[in-house]
């Protein structure tokens, strides 16, 4: 029961991109690649470790192999520091004693063999043969019917294992009349089958003995589904796609989660132009607050919705005659898109009085940064603006700059009014601003807590920065002020942001529909919990002023005068 929870889980769980807050592979895994569904089902199950690289192309030891299908069936397991194995081939020293005894204790390896050969490289029968046994499913003998492949009709001893292996869908033949039966097993090639095998639910569909809730519950759904498209009256009327969507959103809805949605097709892709950095609209981010109202987190920069008087913290009442009051985030972001040109009335709460805006939508492009060399010369002001998909390259030929220019001897880090974005982006954004490895967020999952390191070259880490927030810094603006005020100690400036510590990973269908679901929970590098808290500023400045003064600017120029030598 517990692997047709994971089979389902796994549809979940497993992000084609780590879009929102999520967080990133590996760099030589590519999102398109056929093998990231099961390296990151592996990593996310402590079977892989983060690190830069994941290096797919590398053939693996049977050692190698055994040590994953250990990790992943026994999650609690702890190397003991002393084994003695029963193998004539083996060392009690090795790296891979305590992984072969918890194997014994698994059933992936026997007591009665006599030689294991550790660092013999795989093959795909012996991959097979290792994962039948992690699985407690006895190894067919016999295999009766038709085989089409040449090199496993000349091998008796495999057909029974490979033909059911391929009925249960754990390995593919490389041709119709060619399986590669002693092919070598790539680290990419093994994490693939481990992910297959382990989805798979050998057990009768029709079996409800001791059956558990949420397996029923399952069960109810597909039936539900079966009697609809049987015995509905208008059945040929129905619409598979639409009875899916609905179906998904349903479910989604009772999270009680305004970041949690299932994306259409058309949805998918407005989603994907707003992480594109375009899309057509008023130009605001928007958030749901502790009391369940959604709220301006901040007008874009030159937007139509900043032209118009749209504030950060605007509560949204009314959307045309539309009442947003209660109303699912997502629906009331879809009222407020529209084309180019046309015109939308927002009535907002605003310091308890009601206020109504009409804005007239446009197309927005969102920059991700601008900078200005300031004072007196020697001063780089940063402004990140949004962490999408463009913002990284950006950044970093920002650091450039400032790696060529000796005159600049601090910077101010601004992002007032930047609703967050892509984890990964502010990961690597802090990875020229901290020592490497430098601990950049903590991420809390259901059943595991991870650490997110950087793992840039920190060019800027011994440049004196100060950082700028205000009410409307959320999110990915959070990670990154929360990092530099607790590892580098770096003056934080304005205002307490606005404490959205929660992270959602995009997952994508193959239909072109999406999932963003909220997965974990984040914390600063040094475990303060920032949903509904936001980061607290060393020195709170509240904007105010003339029209054409910049106090929190100013002061953060001052401060940062103090720390420049």
């Amino acid at each position: 029961m517990f692997n047709k929870m994971k089979a389902v889980l796994a549809s979940l769980i497993i992000s084609i991109l780590i879009f929102s807050t999520g967080v990133s592979a590996y760099d030589d895994i590519a999102q398109n690649s056929p093998y990231f569904y099961a390296v990151e089902y592996l990593r996310r199950n402590d079977v892989f470790q983060n690190s830069k690289l994941f290096k797919p192309d590398i053939l693996i030891s049977k050692a190698e192999f055994i040590k994953y299908l250990v990790l992943l069936n026994s999650p609690k397991f702890e190397p003991a520091p002393r084994v003695t194995l029963p193998f004539t081939d083996t060392s009690n020293n090795a790296w891979y004693a305590p992984y072969f005894k918890e194997a014994i204790k698994l059933g992936i390896l026997f007591n009665k063999e006599e030689k294991i050969n550790p660092y013999q490289k795989l093959t795909i029968l012996n991959a097979l043969e290792l994962l039948y046994h992690s699985r407690g499913i006895p190894i067919p003998r016999e295999y009766v019917g038709s085989i089409p492949y040449k090199d496993v009709k000349r091998n008796k001893r495999s057909q029974a294992i490979v033909m059911r292996s391929i009925s249960l869908g754990v390995v593919s033949p490389e041709k119709s009349d060619f399986f590669g039966l002693y092919k070598r097993v790539t680290r990419a090639k093994a994490a693939h089958m481990i992910y297959k095998m382990d989805l798979v639910d050998l057990r009768d569909p029709g079996m409800s003995i001791g059956m558990t809730s949420f397996d029923l519950g399952l069960q109810k759904i597909i039936n539900s589904w079966d009697l609809i498209k049987s015995n509905f009256v208008d059945r040929d009327e129905l619409d598979d796609k639409e009875l899916s969507n609905k179906a998904i959103k349903a479910m989604i809805e009772t999270l009680d989660d305004p970041y949690s949605v299932y994306f259409d097709q058309t949805e998918n892709q407005n989603f994907n132009d707003i992480i594109d950095g375009s899309f057509e609209g008023i130009g605001a981010f928007v958030a749901v607050d502790e009391n369940e109202n959604v709220i301006i987190v901040s007008p874009i920069q030159g937007s139509p919705a900043e032209k118009a008087g749209v504030e950060a913290g605007d509560i949204i009442l009314k959307v045309d005659d539309y009442n947003a009051e209660g109303e699912p985030l997502h629906d009331v972001v879809n009222k407020i898109k529209g084309p180019k040109g046309t015109i939308v009335k927002l009535t907002f709460l605003r310091n308890g009085r009601k206020v109504i805006i009409p804005v007239t939508r446009g197309v927005i492009n969102v920059n991700s940064t601008e900078y200005e060399v300031i004072g007196s010369g020697n001063i780089m002001h940063i402004k990140l603006i949004n962490f999408n998909q463009i913002a990284s390259g950006e950044f970093r030929e920002i650091v450039e700059i400032i790696s060529n220019n000796s005159k600049i001897k601090g910077v101010v880090l601004d992002m007032r009014n930047n609703p967050g974005g892509l984890l990964d982006v502010a990961i690597k954004m802090l990875g020229h601003l901290l020592p490497n490895e430098s601990p950049a967020v903590q991420i809390k999952y259901n059943y595991f807590n991870l650490t997110q390191n950087t793992s840039g070259e920190g060019v800027l880490k011994d440049l004196p920065i100060v950082v700028l927030v205000n009410k409307g810094s959320a999110s990915a603006s959070e990670i990154v002020a929360g990092a530099l005020q607790e590892v580098r100690g770096a003056p934080v400036i304005g205002e307490t942001t606005f404490g959205k510590g929660t992270v959602q990973e995009v997952n994508y269908f193959g239909d072109d529909s999406s999932l963003k679901l909220t997965v974990a929970k984040w914390l600063t590098p040094y475990g303060k919990s920032i949903n509904g808290n936001g980061i607290t500023p060393n020195i709170e400045i509240k904007q105010g002023g003339a029209e054409n003064e910049d106090r929190q600017l100013d002061r953060a120029i001052l401060e940062l005068k103090k720390l420049i030598k």
